[in-house]
């Protein structure tokens, strides 16, 4: 990766790099003159702080389902890094989610993407599941809507 542009911020605390593959990254830092640390907190240093901003890692089976919780184009994996703070890497060869947060931070990734499978899960068990490849065809024929050559099934035969 090459950087090529890198402007500051006017008040000198955030730096935004453009580089050849296409990103645009942000980088904070405190404002100058400035005694607040990055850290959210009140400062006064007490033990339980300081577990609870440790930095952990942890998973999550996802089986089936990690294209759901990736979502189209990667929106609900990145909207779920924004809304809680933590990193979030998707091993689609042993289909886990892979967590590096808080422990809190940790607990609602946890919670949000129980609710998300479950949901999913709900849906494929009341026969809904979002199949577009249902059969609804009247022509009589033996062949699945949706079907292709390279023998994948899609959903129910018509018989």
């Amino acid at each position: 990766m090459a950087i090529w542009s890198m402007q500051w911020h006017p008040a000198g605390h955030l730096l935004a790099t453009g580089s050849n593959d296409r990103q645009t990254k942000f980088w904070a830092r405190n404002r100058v003159g400035s005694a607040e640390g990055l850290v959210a907190g009140d400062g006064g240093g007490d033990e339980d702080d300081e577990d609870a901003a440790e930095i952990l890692n942890d998973e999550i089976e996802l089986g089936n389902h990690v294209g759901i919780v990736i979502g189209k184009r990667g929106a609900t994996i990145i909207a779920m890094q924004r809304s809680t703070g933590t990193k979030m890497h998707v091993d689609q060869a042993r289909r886990v989610l892979l967590i590096e947060g808080t422990a809190k931070q940790i607990d609602v990734v946890k919670k949000r993407v129980g609710a998300l499978l479950d949901r999913v899960s709900s849906d494929f068990a009341s026969g809904d599941g979002g199949n577009v490849f249902s059969s609804t065809s009247n022509t009589g024929s033996n062949s699945v809507r949706g079907s292709s050559s390279d023998g994948a099934y899609y959903g129910p035969a018509s018989y």
